[in-house]
Protein backbone atom coordinates (compact mmCIF):
# COMPACT_ATOMS: atom_id res chain seq x y z
CA UNK A 1 0.00 0.00 0.00
CA UNK A 2 1.23 3.49 -0.82
CA UNK A 3 0.95 6.32 1.67
CA UNK A 4 1.28 10.01 0.85
CA UNK A 5 4.31 11.50 2.52
CA UNK A 6 5.82 8.12 3.44
CA UNK A 7 8.20 6.89 0.79
CA UNK A 8 10.28 4.25 2.55
CA UNK A 9 8.90 0.67 2.72
CA UNK A 10 10.88 0.16 5.92
CA UNK A 11 9.23 3.23 7.45
CA UNK A 12 5.82 1.86 6.49
CA UNK A 13 6.50 -1.51 8.10
CA UNK A 14 7.82 0.10 11.27
CA UNK A 15 4.80 2.39 11.46
CA UNK A 16 2.39 -0.53 11.11
CA UNK A 17 4.35 -2.57 13.62
CA UNK A 18 3.93 0.21 16.18
CA UNK A 19 0.25 0.82 15.45
CA UNK A 20 -0.73 -2.84 15.07
CA UNK A 21 1.78 -5.05 16.89
CA UNK A 22 1.99 -8.65 15.78
CA UNK A 23 4.32 -11.49 16.62
CA UNK A 24 6.72 -12.11 13.72
CA UNK A 25 8.01 -15.65 13.41
CA UNK A 26 11.45 -14.63 12.20
CA UNK A 27 11.58 -13.01 8.78
CA UNK A 28 8.37 -12.79 6.76
CA UNK A 29 10.41 -13.71 3.68
CA UNK A 30 10.08 -17.45 2.95
CA UNK A 31 13.36 -19.37 2.73
CA UNK A 32 14.65 -19.97 -0.80
CA UNK A 33 13.61 -23.63 -0.76
CA UNK A 34 10.06 -22.58 0.14
CA UNK A 35 9.62 -20.12 -2.70
CA UNK A 36 6.47 -20.71 -4.81
CA UNK A 37 6.89 -22.94 -7.85
CA UNK A 38 5.37 -21.15 -10.84
CA UNK A 39 5.73 -24.21 -13.08
CA UNK A 40 3.94 -26.41 -10.53
CA UNK A 41 1.04 -23.96 -10.26
CA UNK A 42 0.75 -23.70 -14.05
CA UNK A 43 0.78 -27.49 -14.39
CA UNK A 44 -1.91 -27.80 -11.72
CA UNK A 45 -4.14 -25.18 -13.37
CA UNK A 46 -3.81 -26.91 -16.73
CA UNK A 47 -4.79 -30.22 -15.14
CA UNK A 48 -7.86 -28.80 -13.41
CA UNK A 49 -9.03 -27.06 -16.59
CA UNK A 50 -8.60 -30.10 -18.84
CA UNK A 51 -11.63 -31.20 -20.88
CA UNK A 52 -11.63 -34.46 -18.90
CA UNK A 53 -13.01 -32.51 -15.93
CA UNK A 54 -15.53 -30.64 -18.11
CA UNK A 55 -15.53 -27.42 -16.10
CA UNK A 56 -15.99 -29.04 -12.66
CA UNK A 57 -19.75 -28.45 -12.51
CA UNK A 58 -21.51 -29.20 -9.22
CA UNK A 59 -23.18 -32.59 -9.00
CA UNK A 60 -21.26 -34.08 -11.94
CA UNK A 61 -19.05 -37.16 -12.23
CA UNK A 62 -16.23 -34.87 -13.34
CA UNK A 63 -16.22 -32.78 -10.17
CA UNK A 64 -16.22 -35.99 -8.13
CA UNK A 65 -13.05 -37.02 -9.96
CA UNK A 66 -11.48 -33.65 -9.16
CA UNK A 67 -12.27 -34.13 -5.46
CA UNK A 68 -10.52 -37.51 -5.53
CA UNK A 69 -7.49 -35.88 -7.15
CA UNK A 70 -7.33 -33.17 -4.51
CA UNK A 71 -7.58 -35.70 -1.66
CA UNK A 72 -4.72 -37.71 -3.12
CA UNK A 73 -2.57 -34.59 -3.36
CA UNK A 74 -3.32 -33.66 0.24
CA UNK A 75 -2.24 -37.11 1.38
CA UNK A 76 0.96 -36.86 -0.65
CA UNK A 77 1.64 -33.45 0.94
CA UNK A 78 1.62 -34.99 4.42
CA UNK A 79 -1.63 -33.52 5.75
CA UNK A 80 -3.97 -35.42 8.06
CA UNK A 81 -7.59 -36.11 7.03
CA UNK A 82 -9.93 -33.53 8.54
CA UNK A 83 -13.08 -35.64 8.93
CA UNK A 84 -12.50 -38.55 11.34
CA UNK A 85 -10.10 -40.36 9.03
CA UNK A 86 -11.67 -39.11 5.80
CA UNK A 87 -10.66 -36.33 3.43
CA UNK A 88 -14.28 -35.73 2.42
CA UNK A 89 -17.29 -33.96 3.89
CA UNK A 90 -20.42 -34.71 1.87
CA UNK A 91 -23.34 -32.29 1.80
CA UNK A 92 -26.73 -32.22 0.04
CA UNK A 93 -27.12 -30.04 -3.02
CA UNK A 94 -30.15 -28.01 -4.02
CA UNK A 95 -31.14 -25.66 -6.81
CA UNK A 96 -30.02 -25.70 -10.41
CA UNK A 97 -26.63 -25.98 -12.10
CA UNK A 98 -25.48 -23.53 -14.74
CA UNK A 99 -26.28 -25.94 -17.57
CA UNK A 100 -29.87 -26.21 -16.30
CA UNK A 101 -29.46 -29.54 -14.54
CA UNK A 102 -31.45 -30.14 -11.36
CA UNK A 103 -29.13 -30.57 -8.35
CA UNK A 104 -31.83 -31.82 -5.98
CA UNK A 105 -30.94 -35.20 -4.52
CA UNK A 106 -27.28 -34.92 -5.52
CA UNK A 107 -24.35 -34.35 -3.17
CA UNK A 108 -21.24 -32.24 -3.15
CA UNK A 109 -17.98 -32.73 -1.29
CA UNK A 110 -15.58 -30.52 0.62
CA UNK A 111 -12.02 -31.85 0.63
CA UNK A 112 -9.91 -30.91 3.64
CA UNK A 113 -6.76 -31.79 5.54
CA UNK A 114 -5.06 -30.53 8.69
CA UNK A 115 -1.48 -29.39 9.24
CA UNK A 116 -0.99 -29.56 13.00
CA UNK A 117 0.77 -26.78 14.85
CA UNK A 118 2.90 -27.02 17.97
CA UNK A 119 2.78 -25.76 21.53
CA UNK A 120 -0.01 -23.98 23.36
CA UNK A 121 -1.43 -22.47 20.15
CA UNK A 122 -1.75 -25.79 18.32
CA UNK A 123 -5.35 -26.20 19.53
CA UNK A 124 -6.30 -23.02 17.65
CA UNK A 125 -6.97 -23.09 13.88
CA UNK A 126 -6.71 -21.00 10.75
CA UNK A 127 -8.85 -22.07 7.80
CA UNK A 128 -7.33 -21.54 4.36
CA UNK A 129 -9.84 -22.23 1.62
CA UNK A 130 -10.37 -22.16 -2.13
CA UNK A 131 -13.35 -23.50 -4.07
CA UNK A 132 -12.59 -26.07 -6.75
CA UNK A 133 -15.93 -26.19 -8.58
CA UNK A 134 -16.89 -24.06 -11.57
CA UNK A 135 -19.79 -23.75 -14.03
CA UNK A 136 -19.38 -27.07 -15.86
CA UNK A 137 -20.57 -27.56 -19.42
CA UNK A 138 -22.16 -24.91 -21.61
CA UNK A 139 -24.98 -27.34 -22.40
CA UNK A 140 -26.24 -30.34 -20.40
CA UNK A 141 -24.23 -33.52 -20.88
CA UNK A 142 -25.66 -36.50 -22.71
CA UNK A 143 -25.48 -39.72 -20.67
CA UNK A 144 -22.34 -41.59 -21.66
CA UNK A 145 -21.31 -38.84 -24.04
CA UNK A 146 -17.70 -37.84 -24.77
CA UNK A 147 -15.71 -35.19 -22.96
CA UNK A 148 -16.58 -31.70 -24.23
CA UNK A 149 -14.41 -29.94 -26.76
CA UNK A 150 -12.76 -26.59 -25.93
CA UNK A 151 -15.43 -23.89 -25.90
CA UNK A 152 -18.09 -26.40 -24.86
CA UNK A 153 -17.27 -26.05 -21.17
CA UNK A 154 -16.27 -23.33 -18.72
CA UNK A 155 -12.63 -24.07 -17.93
CA UNK A 156 -12.55 -21.79 -14.87
CA UNK A 157 -8.77 -21.24 -14.82
CA UNK A 158 -8.87 -18.03 -12.81
CA UNK A 159 -12.16 -18.90 -11.12
CA UNK A 160 -10.94 -20.84 -9.30
CA UNK A 161 -8.23 -23.25 -10.42
CA UNK A 162 -5.86 -20.38 -9.59
CA UNK A 163 -6.92 -20.34 -5.93
CA UNK A 164 -6.60 -24.12 -5.62
CA UNK A 165 -3.11 -24.05 -7.14
CA UNK A 166 -2.00 -21.34 -4.71
CA UNK A 167 -3.53 -23.26 -1.80
CA UNK A 168 -1.43 -26.32 -2.59
CA UNK A 169 1.70 -24.19 -2.83
CA UNK A 170 0.88 -22.87 0.65
CA UNK A 171 0.58 -26.45 1.89
CA UNK A 172 4.02 -27.21 0.51
CA UNK A 173 5.59 -24.01 1.89
CA UNK A 174 4.11 -24.12 5.40
CA UNK A 175 6.55 -24.96 8.22
CA UNK A 176 6.05 -28.44 9.67
CA UNK A 177 6.25 -29.30 13.34
CA UNK A 178 9.84 -30.06 14.25
CA UNK A 179 13.06 -28.24 13.51
CA UNK A 180 11.28 -25.72 11.25
CA UNK A 181 9.09 -24.57 14.14
CA UNK A 182 11.61 -24.73 16.97
CA UNK A 183 11.87 -21.69 19.23
CA UNK A 184 8.56 -20.14 18.20
CA UNK A 185 7.47 -18.85 21.59
CA UNK A 186 4.05 -20.16 22.57
CA UNK A 187 3.90 -22.27 19.42
CA UNK A 188 1.93 -21.94 16.20
CA UNK A 189 -1.67 -22.56 15.21
CA UNK A 190 -2.84 -25.53 13.21
CA UNK A 191 -4.12 -24.96 9.66
CA UNK A 192 -7.26 -26.47 8.16
CA UNK A 193 -6.75 -26.45 4.37
CA UNK A 194 -10.08 -26.75 2.56
CA UNK A 195 -11.09 -27.19 -1.06
CA UNK A 196 -14.73 -26.12 -1.03
CA UNK A 197 -17.31 -27.63 -3.34
CA UNK A 198 -20.33 -25.95 -4.94
CA UNK A 199 -19.36 -22.31 -4.37
CA UNK A 200 -20.79 -21.33 -7.76
CA UNK A 201 -24.29 -22.52 -6.86
CA UNK A 202 -24.70 -20.51 -3.67
CA UNK A 203 -21.74 -21.14 -1.34
CA UNK A 204 -23.26 -24.53 -0.53
CA UNK A 205 -20.01 -26.26 0.44
CA UNK A 206 -18.62 -23.54 2.70
CA UNK A 207 -22.07 -22.91 4.14
CA UNK A 208 -22.33 -26.54 5.16
CA UNK A 209 -18.84 -26.60 6.66
CA UNK A 210 -19.36 -23.40 8.62
CA UNK A 211 -22.40 -25.07 10.19
CA UNK A 212 -20.71 -28.48 10.54
CA UNK A 213 -17.00 -27.71 11.10
CA UNK A 214 -14.53 -30.57 11.58
CA UNK A 215 -13.01 -28.67 14.53
CA UNK A 216 -14.93 -26.61 17.11
CA UNK A 217 -16.00 -23.33 15.55
CA UNK A 218 -14.90 -21.38 18.62
CA UNK A 219 -11.34 -22.64 18.03
CA UNK A 220 -11.16 -21.13 14.51
CA UNK A 221 -9.43 -17.75 14.77
CA UNK A 222 -9.28 -16.75 11.11
CA UNK A 223 -10.50 -17.82 7.68
CA UNK A 224 -8.44 -16.87 4.58
CA UNK A 225 -10.21 -17.32 1.25
CA UNK A 226 -8.39 -17.54 -2.10
CA UNK A 227 -10.73 -16.87 -5.01
CA UNK A 228 -9.81 -15.66 -8.49
CA UNK A 229 -6.15 -14.79 -7.87
CA UNK A 230 -4.70 -15.61 -11.30
CA UNK A 231 -4.97 -12.28 -13.10
CA UNK A 232 -3.28 -9.76 -10.82
CA UNK A 233 -2.86 -6.56 -12.87
CA UNK A 234 -0.98 -3.34 -12.17
CA UNK A 235 0.55 -5.09 -9.14
CA UNK A 236 -2.72 -4.55 -7.21
CA UNK A 237 -4.06 -7.14 -4.78
CA UNK A 238 -7.48 -6.82 -3.14
CA UNK A 239 -7.72 -7.88 0.50
CA UNK A 240 -11.10 -7.46 2.16
CA UNK A 241 -12.20 -8.26 5.69
CA UNK A 242 -9.36 -6.45 7.46
CA UNK A 243 -11.91 -4.80 9.74
CA UNK A 244 -13.23 -8.12 11.09
CA UNK A 245 -10.49 -8.36 13.76
CA UNK A 246 -8.30 -5.71 15.35
CA UNK A 247 -5.04 -7.49 14.53
CA UNK A 248 -5.73 -7.84 10.79
CA UNK A 249 -4.88 -4.37 9.34
CA UNK A 250 -1.33 -4.44 10.65
CA UNK A 251 -0.91 -8.06 9.70
CA UNK A 252 -2.12 -7.44 6.14
CA UNK A 253 0.39 -4.60 5.70
CA UNK A 254 3.34 -6.29 7.41
CA UNK A 255 2.96 -9.38 5.23
CA UNK A 256 3.50 -7.30 2.09
CA UNK A 257 7.17 -8.04 1.49
CA UNK A 258 6.35 -8.57 -2.21
CA UNK A 259 5.37 -4.86 -2.45
CA UNK A 260 1.83 -5.22 -3.78
CA UNK A 261 -0.32 -2.14 -4.16
CA UNK A 262 -2.79 -3.36 -1.54
CA UNK A 263 -6.42 -2.37 -1.83
CA UNK A 264 -7.78 -3.02 1.66
CA UNK A 265 -11.49 -3.19 2.45
CA UNK A 266 -12.97 -3.42 5.94
CA UNK A 267 -15.94 -5.70 5.41
CA UNK A 268 -16.02 -9.40 4.62
CA UNK A 269 -19.39 -9.59 2.90
CA UNK A 270 -18.39 -9.93 -0.78
CA UNK A 271 -19.91 -13.11 -2.17
CA UNK A 272 -17.44 -15.95 -1.83
CA UNK A 273 -16.76 -18.72 0.68
CA UNK A 274 -15.37 -16.44 3.40
CA UNK A 275 -18.85 -14.95 3.82
CA UNK A 276 -20.09 -18.28 5.23
CA UNK A 277 -17.57 -17.94 8.06
CA UNK A 278 -18.10 -14.20 8.57
CA UNK A 279 -21.76 -14.91 9.28
CA UNK A 280 -20.58 -17.34 12.01
CA UNK A 281 -18.53 -14.53 13.58
CA UNK A 282 -15.14 -15.81 12.44
CA UNK A 283 -12.69 -13.09 11.25
CA UNK A 284 -11.99 -13.37 7.53
CA UNK A 285 -9.59 -12.22 4.84
CA UNK A 286 -10.65 -12.45 1.20
CA UNK A 287 -7.72 -12.52 -1.25
CA UNK A 288 -8.87 -11.45 -4.73
CA UNK A 289 -6.83 -10.68 -7.83
CA UNK A 290 -9.33 -8.30 -9.41
CA UNK A 291 -11.96 -8.40 -12.16
CA UNK A 292 -11.07 -9.66 -15.62
CA UNK A 293 -12.86 -9.85 -19.00
CA UNK A 294 -12.91 -13.66 -19.33
CA UNK A 295 -14.89 -14.08 -16.09
CA UNK A 296 -17.71 -16.65 -16.41
CA UNK A 297 -16.91 -17.37 -20.07
CA UNK A 298 -15.32 -20.43 -21.75
CA UNK A 299 -12.32 -18.16 -22.48
CA UNK A 300 -11.15 -18.33 -18.83
CA UNK A 301 -8.20 -20.53 -19.79
CA UNK A 302 -4.88 -21.40 -18.17
CA UNK A 303 -2.94 -19.54 -20.86
CA UNK A 304 -4.52 -16.23 -19.77
CA UNK A 305 -3.19 -16.34 -16.19
CA UNK A 306 -0.36 -14.32 -14.67
CA UNK A 307 1.67 -17.06 -12.97
CA UNK A 308 4.30 -14.65 -11.70
CA UNK A 309 1.50 -12.74 -9.99
CA UNK A 310 0.17 -16.01 -8.55
CA UNK A 311 3.60 -16.67 -7.09
CA UNK A 312 3.52 -13.25 -5.45
CA UNK A 313 0.07 -14.01 -4.03
CA UNK A 314 1.38 -17.30 -2.62
CA UNK A 315 4.32 -15.48 -0.98
CA UNK A 316 2.01 -12.82 0.45
CA UNK A 317 -0.43 -15.33 1.95
CA UNK A 318 2.46 -17.46 3.23
CA UNK A 319 3.66 -14.37 5.09
CA UNK A 320 0.15 -13.82 6.43
CA UNK A 321 0.02 -17.39 7.68
CA UNK A 322 3.40 -17.14 9.38
CA UNK A 323 2.23 -14.02 11.21
CA UNK A 324 -1.23 -15.32 12.08
CA UNK A 325 -0.05 -18.74 13.27
CA UNK A 326 2.12 -17.21 15.97
CA UNK A 327 -0.04 -14.21 16.93
CA UNK A 328 -0.66 -14.23 20.69
CA UNK A 329 -3.40 -11.58 20.67
CA UNK A 330 -7.05 -12.61 20.47
CA UNK A 331 -8.77 -12.71 17.07
CA UNK A 332 -11.99 -11.20 18.41
CA UNK A 333 -14.55 -10.88 15.60
CA UNK A 334 -15.82 -7.39 14.79
CA UNK A 335 -19.08 -6.75 13.01
CA UNK A 336 -18.22 -4.34 10.19
CA UNK A 337 -21.05 -1.93 9.50
CA UNK A 338 -22.54 -1.92 6.05
CA UNK A 339 -25.79 -2.59 4.29
CA UNK A 340 -28.75 -3.89 6.25
CA UNK A 341 -29.66 -6.87 4.09
CA UNK A 342 -33.19 -6.94 5.44
CA UNK A 343 -34.15 -3.33 4.81
CA UNK A 344 -31.58 -2.18 2.26
CA UNK A 345 -30.52 0.63 4.55
CA UNK A 346 -26.87 1.34 5.23
CA UNK A 347 -24.65 3.86 6.93
CA UNK A 348 -24.63 7.07 4.91
CA UNK A 349 -25.38 7.85 1.29
CA UNK A 350 -22.36 7.13 -0.87
CA UNK A 351 -23.30 9.31 -3.83
CA UNK A 352 -19.81 9.03 -5.30
CA UNK A 353 -19.91 5.24 -5.69
CA UNK A 354 -19.52 4.38 -9.37
CA UNK A 355 -20.79 1.27 -11.16
CA UNK A 356 -20.47 2.35 -14.79
CA UNK A 357 -23.63 1.35 -16.66
CA UNK A 358 -26.57 2.84 -18.53
CA UNK A 359 -30.13 1.69 -17.75
CA UNK A 360 -32.38 0.30 -20.48
CA UNK A 361 -35.84 1.85 -20.21
CA UNK A 362 -37.19 0.28 -23.40
CA UNK A 363 -38.31 -2.98 -21.82
CA UNK A 364 -40.48 -3.62 -18.78
CA UNK A 365 -38.42 -6.18 -16.89
CA UNK A 366 -37.99 -6.97 -13.22
CA UNK A 367 -34.46 -5.94 -12.39
CA UNK A 368 -32.05 -3.39 -13.80
CA UNK A 369 -31.38 -4.04 -17.48
CA UNK A 370 -28.11 -2.69 -18.85
CA UNK A 371 -28.32 -0.71 -22.07
CA UNK A 372 -24.53 -0.58 -22.02
CA UNK A 373 -21.44 -0.38 -19.87
CA UNK A 374 -18.81 2.35 -20.01
CA UNK A 375 -15.31 1.40 -21.13
CA UNK A 376 -12.95 1.10 -18.18
CA UNK A 377 -15.79 1.16 -15.63
CA UNK A 378 -16.13 -1.29 -12.72
CA UNK A 379 -18.98 -3.02 -14.57
CA UNK A 380 -16.91 -3.39 -17.75
CA UNK A 381 -13.83 -4.66 -15.92
CA UNK A 382 -15.91 -7.34 -14.21
CA UNK A 383 -17.29 -8.59 -17.52
CA UNK A 384 -20.87 -7.28 -17.48
CA UNK A 385 -22.44 -6.82 -20.90
CA UNK A 386 -25.17 -4.89 -22.63
CA UNK A 387 -28.42 -6.81 -22.17
CA UNK A 388 -27.57 -8.24 -18.75
CA UNK A 389 -30.37 -7.86 -16.20
CA UNK A 390 -28.98 -7.12 -12.74
CA UNK A 391 -31.17 -8.67 -10.04
CA UNK A 392 -28.95 -8.50 -6.93
CA UNK A 393 -26.16 -6.22 -5.74
CA UNK A 394 -24.23 -6.75 -2.52
CA UNK A 395 -26.86 -9.09 -1.11
CA UNK A 396 -29.76 -6.71 -1.88
CA UNK A 397 -32.54 -7.46 -4.34
CA UNK A 398 -32.68 -5.17 -7.37
CA UNK A 399 -36.15 -4.74 -8.86
CA UNK A 400 -35.71 -1.54 -10.84
CA UNK A 401 -33.53 1.57 -11.19
CA UNK A 402 -34.45 3.05 -7.77
CA UNK A 403 -33.63 -0.17 -5.91
CA UNK A 404 -30.39 -0.47 -7.87
CA UNK A 405 -29.43 3.06 -6.83
CA UNK A 406 -30.31 2.32 -3.21
CA UNK A 407 -28.26 -0.89 -3.21
CA UNK A 408 -25.32 0.89 -4.83
CA UNK A 409 -25.23 3.76 -2.35
CA UNK A 410 -24.97 1.60 0.76
CA UNK A 411 -21.54 0.63 -0.59
CA UNK A 412 -18.52 2.90 -0.77
CA UNK A 413 -15.95 3.34 -3.54
CA UNK A 414 -13.40 0.52 -3.34
CA UNK A 415 -15.82 -2.01 -1.83
CA UNK A 416 -15.96 -5.51 -3.30
CA UNK A 417 -19.54 -6.58 -3.94
CA UNK A 418 -21.09 -9.56 -5.64
CA UNK A 419 -23.75 -8.90 -8.24
CA UNK A 420 -26.11 -11.39 -9.85
CA UNK A 421 -27.25 -10.84 -13.40
CA UNK A 422 -29.50 -12.77 -15.74
CA UNK A 423 -27.77 -13.38 -19.08
CA UNK A 424 -30.00 -15.04 -21.64
CA UNK A 425 -32.18 -16.06 -18.72
CA UNK A 426 -29.40 -17.78 -16.76
CA UNK A 427 -28.03 -16.37 -13.47
CA UNK A 428 -24.36 -15.39 -13.27
CA UNK A 429 -22.44 -13.99 -10.30
CA UNK A 430 -19.70 -11.38 -10.65
CA UNK A 431 -17.40 -9.81 -8.07
CA UNK A 432 -17.07 -6.07 -8.75
CA UNK A 433 -14.68 -3.54 -7.28
CA UNK A 434 -16.80 -0.40 -7.08
CA UNK A 435 -15.22 2.82 -8.24
CA UNK A 436 -15.44 6.54 -7.52
CA UNK A 437 -17.23 8.94 -9.85
CA UNK A 438 -14.04 11.00 -10.04
CA UNK A 439 -12.55 8.10 -12.02
CA UNK A 440 -14.96 8.56 -14.90
CA UNK A 441 -13.34 9.80 -18.10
Amino acid sequence: MRYKGISSPVTILLLWAVLFPVVVLGSVEPPADRAPSLSEMESFVMRLTDREFAGRGSGTMEVEAVADTLARRMKEAGLKPAFEGSWFQSFPLSGEGWAGDDLTGKTGRNVAGILHGVGDLSARYIVVGAHYDHLGRVDPAEPGGPSPEPGEYYAGANDNASGVAVLFELIRMAPRAGTETAGMGEGIRSILFVNFGSEEVGLQGSGFMASHPPVPLEKIDLMINLDTVGQVTDNRLYVSGVGTAEVLPGMAALANSVDFELSLAQGGWSGSDHMSFNTKEVPVLFIFGGPYPEYNTPADLGATLNYRGMGQVASYVDNLLNLARGETAEFDWIMVAGADLETGKGEGKNKNTWFGSMPDFTEDVQGYKLAGVFDGSPAAKAGLLKGDVLVKLGGLEVLDLPTFTQALRVNAPGDLVEVTVLRQGKPLNFTIVLGDRSQRK
